[in-house]
């Protein structure tokens, strides 16, 4: 049981340390009885003297949970108010006959607002790497368990351990088991409850893990090697199609797996090579910052009760990977936090990378335009692939690029404008990716499931319309492109200048062309000439484009377009290409851009708040072209975007191969 709330017992006060090197180590008391009142002691220690024979301790890695503590335990005689999943992992780790030495963040860092205790845990932070690296052990606290998590981490562990079709089959019969006892929902899994902890997507753990040379996953009173347990997550997540698996644990998945990249790449061993584009030429450092930046891109999606740990929570390796970073200040705002770290992730890359994660929706106006604003959790828009500046690098000093707070200078060099079309007309078609009431009288049910309800269907068929507008345009205006119609259309939906049509992209868009297409798409039209006939007389508006795109959308998910009398064999590999061209277009805009270098009009995408009259730039440093929006002598970062015909450094060099003067940007 907790203590007891005591007025007349004093609260607990932590005592200064005595060394910037310093850090406390937490004992507790041991117990036969598992409801003893929880009693712990603080050691000040340094960390130049931690051996394994002396001031050794094991590290927590664990969730907080609550932001504040609420339940009492004993520490230095005194009281102490702790989270209740902090309470909950100390009551399950004390021993029963021998003290254990422990550092857990929440007790052993100075938690008060105080000016002197937030400038020892601005110290304290920035130690954490080397904390965790020094523990005997860390100890990943996945919460109490129930009834079940004892012998679920058996199945884990022996799987782990030696992954076989054998240890799943047995791991299957105990979750049915577990369902035929009202134990676990139908549509469950007993993974779920280990695999979707939400330790899993806290930032702080990333380096909790990735520092430790002994790790062990915890959940109640079992155990099992860090090791073993990735082991069994990449078999059962990755290898296994479990049905009953939510798809968060698909997420923990690739956070176990980030875990350990950054564990072998802290541990010296050789990171693995990214998947080389054809004109890759890129030199070995070259490629650890790409493999690294697309590493810390994910990272920092993770979860932070306070913001700036964002960037805290990573500082330890940020530095080990030689990022120069300032030093921790929780006194600056979250917008500063955020901007010098922009600014160190452009120095250390040479490239402006990061500037691809400033865009997307909800900007907080408080960030400068070109600075990432991490504490918000929406998806980021997919960032385009190209060569658009033939590799060219920043090698700007910080205090160059960062001379006044919220501002990056920059070179570069204008490519294009943003133009109206069509007597006026604003060249901007919006790719939809918002499930809208559905008006259409259409029915699900006749898909045999195939999609949720009307509401996604009518997504599906909003996905289709734009498409087909996108491929009319192209193949209506020949002198808005050059080249193949085909290669251009992939480019554009890949967000690449590589990627090659095959076989299913050019029978996409054969269907597109209905009803002038070769396929026969008549059980789409039966299955709508129902739909319009059920409902003659209402005031529902059937135009021929909607309808068409309708067709197109049923007869795919239904599988039943046929060619030469067969049933189209590659209609699953169709729905995949629009799942991945609607990722790559989601929150953006079709765009008409006037070349500078061509005196040209070639198409593009962007951020949906494009508008005419917005700059298309070459910025040194950046992989694709960028649009800007000029303010006054300065300028504020829209969004990266894709343009056919300067992706490559159409526009970057001239004839003789030469980069012509470059212009200063101010982006703020």
């Amino acid at each position: 049981m907790p203590v007891k709330p005591s007025r007349s017992r004093r609260a607990f006060r932590h005592r200064r340390l005595s060394s910037p090197r310093s850090i406390r180590i937490l004992a507790l008391m041991p117990s036969p009885e598992f409801q003893t009142a929880l009693e712990t002691a603080l050691t000040e220690v340094s960390l130049d003297e931690v051996t394994k024979q002396g001031n050794s301790y094991e590290a927590v890695s664990y969730c907080w949970g609550s932001r504040f503590g609420t339940i009492p335990i004993l520490c230095d005689s005194k009281q102490l108010l702790v989270t209740p999943n902090c309470e909950s992992a100390l009551r399950h780790l004390r021993l029963k006959d021998a003290i254990r030495v422990l550092w857990v963040d929440a007790i052993c860092i100075d938690q008060e607002n105080s000016a002197p205790s937030v400038k020892e845990r601005n110290a304290q932070v920035a130690l954490m790497g080397e904390i965790y690296r020094k523990a005997a052990r860390t100890l990943c606290w996945f919460g109490p368990g129930n009834d079940y998590t004892g012998e679920l981490m058996t199945h884990l562990e022996r799987i782990g351990k030696c992954p076989s079709q054998r240890g799943l089959k047995k791991l299957l019969l105990f979750d049915e088991a577990l369902r035929g006892e009202g134990r676990l929902d139908p549509d469950s899994s007993a993974l779920n409850y280990i695999f979707c902890h939400p330790w899993h997507s806290r930032i702080w753990t990333v380096q909790e893990a990735a520092y430790s040379l002994d790790c062990l996953v915890v959940c109640g009173n079992s155990a099992i090697p860090w090791d073993i347990y990735s082991e069994a997550v990449h078999f059962l997540v990755f290898e296994q199609l479990i049905g009953q698996l939510d798809p968060q644990a698909h997420k923990s998945y690739i956070g176990i797996d980030i875990r350990n990249v950054v564990r072998d790449y802290l541990r010296g061993k050789p990171f693995p090579k990214p998947d080389p584009s054809p004109e890759d030429d890129e030199d070995e450092r070259d490629q650890r910052v790409v493999f690294l930046s697309s590493c810390l891109s994910d990272i920092i999606q993770l979860q932070a009760t306070e913001p700036r740990d964002k960037i805290y929570g990573l500082h330890a390796l940020y530095t080990d990977l030689g990022i120069q970073m300032p030093a921790i200040s929780y006194e600056k705002s979250i917008p500063r936090v955020y901007e010098e770290a922009a600014v160190a992730m452009i120095t250390w890359s040479g490239t402006l990378k990061v500037l691809g994660d400033a865009c997307h929706s909800h900007r907080d106006t408080l960030f400068p335009s070109w600075v990432p604003d991490w504490s918000d959790g929406n998806i980021k828009i997919s960032i385009p692939l190209g060569d658009a500046t033939s590799g060219s690098k920043i090698t700007d000093s910080p205090e160059t690029l960062n001379p006044r707070p919220r501002e990056l200078h920059v070179q570069g060099k204008m490519a294009g404008t943003v133009i109206d079309w069509r007597h006026g007309r604003h060249m901007k078609a919006i790719f939809p990716t918002q499930i809208e009431q559905c008006e259409l009288p259409i029915s699900a049910k006749e898909l045999d499931s195939l999609v949720e309800d009307a509401e996604t269907l009518l997504l599906w068929i909003n996905k289709t319309r734009f498409f087909r507008q996108l491929y009319s345009l192209l193949r209506n205006n020949v002198d808005y492109r050059e080249g193949d119609l085909e290669d251009i259309l992939v480019d554009l939906l890949y967000q690449d200048s590589f990627s090659e049509p095959d076989g299913p992209f050019k029978a996409w868009l054969e269907i597109l062309k209905y009803p002038e297409t070769k396929y026969a798409l008549s059980h789409g039209e039966r299955i709508v000439e129902r739909w319009k006939v059920a409902h003659e007389g209402t005031t529902v508006h059937w135009t021929t484009e909607m309808t068409n795109c309708v067709i197109i959308m049923v007869s795919l998910l239904s599988n039943s377009i046929r060619h030469g009398g067969h049933v189209l064999t590659c209609t699953s590999e169709i729905l995949d290409l629009i799942n991945e061209f609607s990722g790559n277009m989601i929150d953006k805009a079709l765009m008409l851009v006037q070349l500078n270098c061509s005196n040209k009009r070639a198409f593009g995408t962007g951020f949906h708040s494009v508008v005419a009259g917005d700059s298309v730039v070459l910025l040194k440093g950046a992989e694709w072209p960028v649009v800007l929006r000029q303010e006054g002598r300065k300028w504020r970062f829209i969004c990266p975007t894709f343009v056919t015909g300067i992706m490559d450094g159409e526009a970057w060099v001239d004839t003789s191969g030469q980069v012509d003067k470059l212009t200063k940007f101010i982006l703020v």
